[in-house]
This record gives C-alpha cells, structure tokens and sequence, in this order.
C-alpha cells in the first residue's frame, strides 16, 4: 500500500496565530494500492489542501472514501469541496458523529464502529474506537503493513488534548492510550492527523520511540496515571467547562427530584437520607446538562485501605454510603456510591465527566484509592422500569454465579457484558469484589460489584 501525505501549508483565516494546529499543520492521508494511482482512500479532510485538491481536479486519482478520525473543524475542512468534485464519495465516521454531519447536509455516510473493517479489495483498515480526545475519535489500524493512522489520539511526542464539550475525557483517555498500546506492536509507524513541532519532521513516527520518549506514552506503559493526568489537564485547560455544581441541603428538593427520576423506587433515597450524608461530610456534585440539573454523583472517605482486605470492608450499602465521612488525616479511600444521569441526558458524556471532577477533588485531597459500588443489571433485567430498559444476558449471569458456586471471578470481557460495569471499565475501574445481599435490588441479584481504581499508580487490587 502507498501512501500519500498532504500537510496543510496555508493557516486558514478561522485558525488563531500560534494556537496548536498552526503550530502543528493537519496532515491528510491518500492510500493507493500498491502499483494503482486509480483510486484511493482518503483520511480526513484537513484545512489549507490546496495540494490535494489540485490533484483530484486534475485527475491524478480517484476517491471513493473518506474516512474520519473525527469531525473537528481542521479534520472535516474539506468536505463540501470534496463532495463537489466526488459527488458519490463515501464518508466513514464513527456512529456517534452520524447525527451532527446530517445536520450539515451530508448524506452517503459509513457509520463505523470497533472493529470494523474498512477500505477496498486491496486495502483493508481496521477501525479502532478511541475515546478521550472526543467521543467520536476513531483510528485506523493497517495491521498488515503496520500502519497506524491516529488522528488526534497519538502525535509524535504528544497526545491530543481532552475537548470536553465533545465528550472529550482525561480517565477514557488514558484508558485509550493503555489499549493501544497493548494492542500495536513496537515497529508500528504512526501516522497521526498533525505535523509535529516536537520531532519537527513529517510522519511517519515510530512507536518504540514514542514509547521512549513520548512522555504520555511513557506514563501510560509504567501505569503512571496521576502523572498522566495532571499533565493532560494542562494541556487541555482552554477546554475547560463548568457542567457541575456543588450540592448542599439547600438544593434539596432538585436532589429528590432528580433522584426519582435517575433510579428505579427502591433504589431511590429518601429526603431523610440525602440529609444525612449530607450533615455527615459526604460530598455531593450535581452535573448541568442544557441548563438543568441532570446528574449526580456522590462520596464519602473512609478510613478503610485495600491492604485491610475483603474482610474489613462495608457489608452493605446502608454502611458503604450514609457512613460518617472520615477527616484527614485518617481517611485513606474514597467511597462513590451515587452516580447518577437523568435518562434526558445519558448518552453525552456527562457520568465520565462527574467521575473526572470528582477524581480531582479526591486526589486534592491527597486520596489516591477510590472504590465504587457499581449495579448488575443485567444479572435479571430492568425492563419494567420507566428509568432504563436493560435486558437480562444469560452469559453475564452465568459468569456471576460461577462465581458465587464456585468461587471462579469473572474476567473483565464477562463484567463488560453488563452496561453498567462496562461504563466503569471505560473510566478506569476494575472489579474487585462481588457483594451478595449488599443492597435491595431486583435486577441486580440484591448484589453489587465493588470496583477499584487507584488514582495516582495503576494497580491490581
């Protein structure tokens, strides 16, 4: 397969001076059959191509796709141009963004998910969901040839920032970054969506040395996530939004509110509660979608540590969540036992961002070890509820009560059957512990799944 690079050399009017794509030109991809200029893939559809769209008026080649890494402005530039001149072209993009190119007119659109193969008789991509810079970032993976088109997930000694007005997020990136690097082998070329002022020199960069001298990389492979963190905030602070709100006794009729609409009546908590946890410490942050209230989530510290053991913590969820907050400097860990979105908001990323502030408050606060009760839904199905339809999965049940009869943990492809650990997987969880009659709870079996994260180092619990 031959590829082709075209780089943006002229800063359109929109793109501020000195601001990160001017500093770092986008860079487009043509991808030829070996020996055939006739057609061709292209990825993205950067801004300032005069180059590329040269070559297509003058018919050097064809293009029957455009695949997206994502749709920010400097990767979809292009697009109407490229309609005009192939009105037939296709444009793969990840599904989440299928709704925001019809509004602009497209049509001929490739939804792509996980896993997917992509491309021609000859050239065959895989698709690889890679959330953290946007929630619509894709990659995709020529594993034959050993190619890697990035997009904004990896630069050469970079990352791409957390946009979190597009679902961008700081835990689902580096969740991401670990992936990937499990899954690509060292020889891996990189052909990422910008120049790079770092390596000032034009792709392809090599992933053994990225992995070497890529700090967010190397941060990723030793498990380093607070320092991974804490950079990635940096480098993302013009993207900062204040979604969320601190909650207190004076909003107490909106957390009611809010709690009968988010959770099935048994799991709802009474005024009486709410009150309680309040007065005893906990914290509570309420998310703002479209100007209303729309989510929550809540915590506790605690003096209990991971290195107790099983045997030492909460039996149920009354003492997991309206305990007495502990104070510094006898707290150790955190307790997250409320998080919750009003189904009007599910689906946009607001549960990955309250998890992320709360994780900066936490670690603030010099607690690293954070353990989270999470619901098994789908152990009898929800289907008789107003507030969620989750159907019940007989493999993810199975898992379960192996475990139960036979003391065998499931893996986490088995947790990830279930939606509501499989959230929790994406922000960086793991399963830790299986809780029989920890709470009222019909779907859920009356169980809970204790999950685990250590904020500053990963860590198996």
């Amino acid at each position: 397969m031959q590829i082709q690079l075209y780089r943006s050399l002229v800063r359109p009017p929109w793109l501020a001076k000195g601001s990160f794509p001017d500093r770092n030109p986008n860079i487009s991809y043509v991808l030829h059959p070996d020996g055939k200029n006739a057609h061709g893939i292209l990825i993205d559809a950067g801004s300032g191509l005069e180059t590329l769209l040269h070559d297509l008026t003058e018919k050097r080649f064809s293009l029957d796709t455009v695949l997206l890494t994502h749709t920010h402005h400097d990767h979809v530039f292009l697009l109407p141009e490229l309609v005009k001149i192939s009105p037939g072209i296709k444009i793969g993009v990840h599904k989440s963004a299928l709704a925001h190119l019809v509004s602009r007119g497209y049509d001929n659109l490739l939804p792509l998910d996980e896993g997917m193969a992509v491309g021609t008789e000859e050239i065959s991509l895989t698709v690889l969901h890679a959330p953290g810079h946007t929630t619509d970032s894709i990659c995709f993976w020529d594993r034959e040839g050993g190619n890697f088109f990035s997009g904004d997930v990896i630069f050469g000694g970079n990352i791409g920032c957390s946009d979190y007005s597009n679902g961008g997020n700081r835990n689902v990136f580096y969740q991401t970054i670990v992936r990937l690097l499990k899954l690509l082998p060292p020889h891996t070329s990189i052909y990422p969506g910008h120049y790079s002022e770092i390596h000032q020199a034009s792709p392809p960069y090599n992933l053994a040395e990225e992995e070497k001298e890529n700090p967010y990389l190397t941060n990723a492979l030793q498990g380093e996530r607070g320092l991974f963190d804490r950079a990635l905030k940096i480098f993302s602070a013009d993207f900062e939004i204040n979604d969320y709100v601190p909650l207190d006794e004076k909003d107490m009729d909106k957390i009611v509110t809010l709690e009968k609409e988010i959770w099935i009546p048994e799991l709802q908590a009474s005024r009486d509660t709410i009150l309680t946890r309040l007065r005893h410490g906990h914290r509570l942050l309420g998310g703002v979608h479209e100007g209303e209230l729309s989510g929550m989530i809540g915590w506790c510290y605690s003096e209990y540590s991971l290195s107790e053991g099983s045997e030492k913590f909460p039996r149920t969820f009354a003492q997991f969540s309206t305990c007495e907050s502990c104070r510094s400097p006898k707290n150790n860990s955190a307790f997250i036992y409320n998080v919750g979105i009003a189904p009007s908001a599910r689906g946009k990323g607001m549960g990955s961002r309250l998890l992320q502030r709360a994780f900066e408050e936490i670690r603030n606060g010099k607690i690293s070890e954070v353990f989270l009760d999470s619901r098994l839904p789908s152990y009898n199905g929800s289907l008789h509820h107003a507030h969620e339809t989750v159907p019940p999965n007989h493999l993810f049940r199975d898992a379960i009560d192996r475990h139960l009869n036979k003391n065998l943990f499931p893996g986490e492809e088995q947790f990830a059957l279930d939606p509501a650990i499989r959230f929790y997987l994406k922000n960086g969880f793991k399963p830790w512990l299986i809780m029989r009659n920890f709470i009222e709870d019909a779907p859920s079996g009356n169980m809970r799944v204790i999950c685990y994260l250590n904020l500053e180092a990963d860590a198996e619990p």
